[in-house]
């Protein structure tokens, strides 16, 4: 998904939805703050947790403290960062941290200067796929198909159960309750090299997997938050 995977990726975790005793202590996150636009943030960090994957940070903007969490990143307690953007979550539960958020932002990034580096804007309802190539050929997995095959008949296909292998090139875990996982083959059709694959499964980025879940396409997670096409439910197969 592509304003996910700038998330790039997103996804999200595409993270896992995971209930905190002491959220009164934090006020309520406001429409500015939670927009989900790409309306520039300042903010002063003041509590850093690392959770895994993510780096949660609690943060004061504009006299309102409200968490964030950001992909794994080194910053100091008590300095003033930027974002743009990102992505209003309500009632999040992180395992690592045992903790429910009522309400969290998850960004691609924060830095220490105001100005974002300049970045490529992709069209999320465009089949162009941003993903490096990479130089590849695996082997169709048993009664299985090609990504090639895949996105040339993807409307046929929508609804229905298939099976794909290919590498992990790019992972985003506990995101809306499931792991995000990008996979290639060496094929391609129209640019779009790689399918995101939504499971509940853990894999590392460099292994080869074979998936089967259900074909989905358009799928709108709101927010500007839109697949062309995913493969749901993955189910790790040998």
């Amino acid at each position: 998904m592509k304003n996910l995977f700038k998330l790039s990726t997103v996804i999200f975790s595409v993270l896992i939805l995971f209930s905190c005793k002491d959220k009164e202590i934090y006020s309520a996150i406001n429409n500015t703050t939670a927009s989900a636009n790409n309306e520039l943030h300042k903010v002063v960090i003041s509590e850093s947790a690392d959770g895994g994957t993510y780096t949660y940070l609690n943060v004061e903007e504009n006299g309102n403290k409200y968490w964030m969490a950001i992909p794994n990143t080194e910053v100091k307690v008590g300095d003033t960062y930027y974002y743009n953007g990102g992505m209003l979550m309500e009632n999040f539960e992180s395992k690592q941290l045992e903790k429910t958020f009522d309400k969290i932002i998850f960004a691609d990034n924060i830095r220490t200067t105001e100005k974002a580096p300049v970045q490529k804007q992709v069209n999320p309802h465009t089949n162009s796929d941003t993903t490096a190539v990479v130089e590849i050929k695996i082997e169709k997995a048993e009664n299985g198909i090609s990504l090639e095959e895949l996105f040339t008949n993807k409307k046929s296909l929508s609804g229905k159960s298939i099976i794909v292998r290919g590498k992990v090139v790019k992972l985003n875990n506990a995101i809306l309750d499931r792991n995000w996982v990008h996979i290639v083959d060496g094929t391609q059709f129209e640019n779009k090299k790689s399918l995101t694959v939504t499971t509940k499964e853990m894999v590392k980025i460099g292994d080869t997997v074979t998936f089967k879940g259900i074909i989905v396409l358009e799928k709108d997670f709101g927010q500007g938050y839109i697949y062309d096409i995913l493969l749901e439910e993955g189910e790790l197969i040998n």
